[in-house]
């Protein structure tokens, strides 16, 4: 850009920040800030041209009129507006996007005292706040606001707030990712003490009631209620047989699955598990719903049939959650095939007045149905004043749903009394739990997304045709927040599950999802499942550990250890606080914490060498304990060498599992014949190729480095 255009550009940028200028020569006369701008324009282009020294001189004299150093190496772009300029700092290596805002005091500093980049970039339309520190060759993005007094150590993506020292984000732009809706949003991470406070006596308060409860042997399983908003104890709708009748909404079979569907899916996974292991008799349905203008669409582009494009990603489907590790349900009903369920559900509702036809199509009436809005706690005055709702001027209420509707021209259609049509999205859920599980389910999951309008619909429709309550504890699932810059930036198209686990595996995801408590947000990145890898890793470390130490120990004389005593409260201990974990509302994150703190007593007691049968028996029970615990949960069900196989293919290494027991077998032949040197060099070889060995009493062992 020509040099005058961006002085220009600056000059215009004081009438933008600075209400209170005061006319043109107002800002030519009484702004150092501008003056130090307009200077820099000029040392930047004699830095370029001509060399350091004449610059740096100059820009010295500039900073002791202006109050506003500014290297003349820095690259800044056009319409810097520096507010109260003195003391205001801009390092050599530092990039200044288009149309930012510094304020008094601002630091922009390096770290290190190597040459090349050392100093920050900031992004386009950047305001930083009075005295704040942004330091060291990071990138803050475009639209931040750091607040004053910050101080800014790491990268900050686009449309974030930073506040704080060191700095940390209490706004940012996510991408909220359910089961069936994907949101972009600004999410707010702004403290409140007194929130805090509160929900720090309500934890204390429940620890102290799960405290008495253990005490007077009355300890039960709670679970969160969402039509509540309470944890309750958890109690079978027959009270007497234990038998738990549990439906989850299943995905639209449109698209590849992506890792909100995997979130679900594992979590209820997890739930049907638990309660199996609990001794319930649990008859889980979760459906595919494939009939739906997305279907309808993808089919047509894709130039197929609707069934065509269903069993496509049906197939898929299992694929992918074959993949997770999760089990089939009992039942996975499509919707197509329980039309005359749901007609029978639109005729009874019709019938009772809680329904109505509009030119073939038929209506659920909420204002028929007094209750309408009790699971998701909408005021509903509230909603018809500013719903988004496409408001279809035939509707008596603009909330009213659509039970079934007229099929266009080349759409699937089905006979009914209203002539031929296809069914709305929320009916179809209540005809087909009603078929396999009655009127009265125990649980309904799903995620939160899915709370209004579906599940709320469900509700209303459910309970206006059978007169019962419909469903006893409804469960909700988090989302899943995507930062919306690293997923356009550095993960693309890293979102469905086929694209993770081509550079993951499975069970990386799996444990990644279950090291959060079901209903609380997850932040996703590339990231956090290498640290979800770490954490396998040091379970697969231990098993060979473990193994290696059962064949060398097992049958030699018994050596009293002191920590045998400990190690054993350690193991009869763990199960009994991973149920207590499970128990309070699923806690799969607490769960997963015990399992990996067992893990650590479990190394320190291999670590002072226990000996003899005493120690061999409290591994081995430990172990064992170990593995029924893991199981409830579906992690770490394979040997380790499957793990670090899986590991060389997911990480794309430059070896294959043949090539490392070649190597090995090489070294085991040159130590045998004391040529150290080559085995050192075979070791280092398989080192740079990302494999350590690790030599034990009966054989070389192999693994990722992780």
């Amino acid at each position: 850009m020509n040099i005058w255009n961006e002085i220009a550009r600056d000059f215009r940028a004081i009438f933008k920040r600075d209400p209170a200028v005061c006319g043109s020569l107002d800002a030519l006369l009484n702004y150092p800030g501008f003056h130090a701008i307009v200077c820099h324009r000029f040392l930047d282009r004699l830095w370029r041209w001509g060399g350091p020294t004449l610059p740096r001189l100059l820009s010295t004299v500039v900073r002791l009129f202006t109050g506003v150093e500014i290297h003349p190496g820095a690259s800044i772009g056009a319409g810097l507006f520096i507010d109260h300029g003195s003391g205001v700092v801009i390092g050599e290596t530092s990039e200044i996007g288009c149309e930012c805002l510094l304020y008094q005091g601002v630091t922009l500093g390096g770290t290190g005292k190597d040459k090349g980049k050392r100093h920050p970039t900031l992004g386009n339309y950047v305001v930083v706040g009075a005295g704040a520190k942004v330091l060291g060759p990071i990138h803050i993005g475009d639209y931040v606001k750091i607040g004053a007094n910050a101080v800014v150590l790491h990268s900050v993506n686009d449309h974030c707030i930073v506040v704080g020292v060191p700095g940390r984000v209490v706004k940012r732009r996510v991408l909220r990712v359910g089961e069936h809706v994907t949101v972009e949003e600004l999410e707010s991470g702004m403290p409140d003490p007194v929130e805090k406070r509160i929900k720090e006596l309500e934890a204390y308060i429940a620890k102290l009631e799960d405290k008495i409860e253990r005490i007077h042997g009355k300890k039960k399983m709670k679970v969160y209620n969402t039509l509540t908003s309470e944890k309750e104890e958890f109690i079978t709708i027959d009270n007497n047989q234990n038998k738990v009748g549990m439906y989850v909404c299943g995905v639209t079979v449109y698209d590849l699955c992506h890792v909100g569907h995997a979130r679900s899916a594992i979590v209820f996974d997890v739930i049907r598990r638990y309660l199996l292991y609990k001794g319930y008799d649990v008859r889980f349905v979760k459906n595919f719903t494939d009939v739906d203008d997305k279907i309808i669409k993808r089919a047509h582009e894709e130039g197929i049939s609707c069934n065509e494009l269903t069993d496509k990603y049906i197939a898929a489907y299992y694929d992918d959650m074959d993949a997770l590790g999760v089990a089939r349900a009992d039942v996975e009903p499509l919707a197509t095939q329980h039309i005359p369920q749901m007609l029978e559900i639109i005729q009874g509702l019709i019938e009772n007045g809680h329904a109505y036809v509009l030119d073939n199509d038929v209506y659920f009436s909420v204002d028929a149905w007094q209750q309408y809005g009790k699971l998701s706690r909408r005021d509903l005055s509230g909603m018809e004043a500013g719903a988004r709702v496409a408001v279809d001027s035939r509707k008596r209420n603009p909330l009213d749903f659509v039970l079934w509707k007229t099929s266009k021209e080349g759409e699937p259609a089905w006979e009914s009394p209203w002539g031929q049509g296809r069914p709305g999205w929320h009916i179809e859920c209540s005809a087909m739990s009603r078929k396999y599980l009655g009127d009265s389910l125990d649980i309904h999951g799903g995620g939160a997304d899915l709370i209004f309008p579906h599940h709320e619909n469900e509700l209303a429709q459910s309970e206006a045709y059978t007169g019962k309550p419909f469903v006893k504890y409804w469960l909700h699932n988090g989302f899943i927040n995507l930062d919306k810059e690293k997923m356009s930036k550095s993960l693309g198209n890293f979102f469905t599950i086929k694209d993770i686990l081509r550079d993951f595996d499975p069970e990386a995801l799996r444990l990644f999802i279950l090291g959060t408590h079901y209903r609380s947000p997850i932040d996703f990145s590339q990231e956090q499942l290498r640290d979800a890898e770490t954490s396998i890793d040091r379970y697969y470390s231990t098993v060979i550990r473990v193994e290696t130490f059962l064949k060398d120990k097992r049958g030699k004389a018994a050596k009293p250890s002191a920590q045998d005593a400990q190690f054993r409260g350690v193991v009869e201990g763990f199960k009994e606080r991973f149920v207590e974990a499970m128990d309070d509302d699923f806690n799969t994150a607490l769960a997963t914490g015990h399992i990996f703190e067992f893990l650590r007593q479990l190394n320190k007691y291999l670590d002072v060498r226990p000996y003899g049968e005493e120690g061999v028996a409290l591994v081995t029970s430990g172990m064992s304990v170990l593995s029924e615990v893991c199981g409830v949960l579906n992690i770490f069900r394979k040997p380790p060498q499957q793990w670090y196989k899986s590991l060389i293919v997911r990480r794309h290494l430059d070896i294959n599992e043949a090539e490392v027991s070649n190597l090995i077998d090489a070294r085991n032949q040159a130590r045998s014949q004391k040529d150290w040197k080559k085995a050192d060099e075979i070791r280092n070889a398989l080192e740079a190729k990302g494999i350590v060995l690790e030599d034990r009493v009966y054989a070389t062992v192999w693994k990722v480095k992780v």
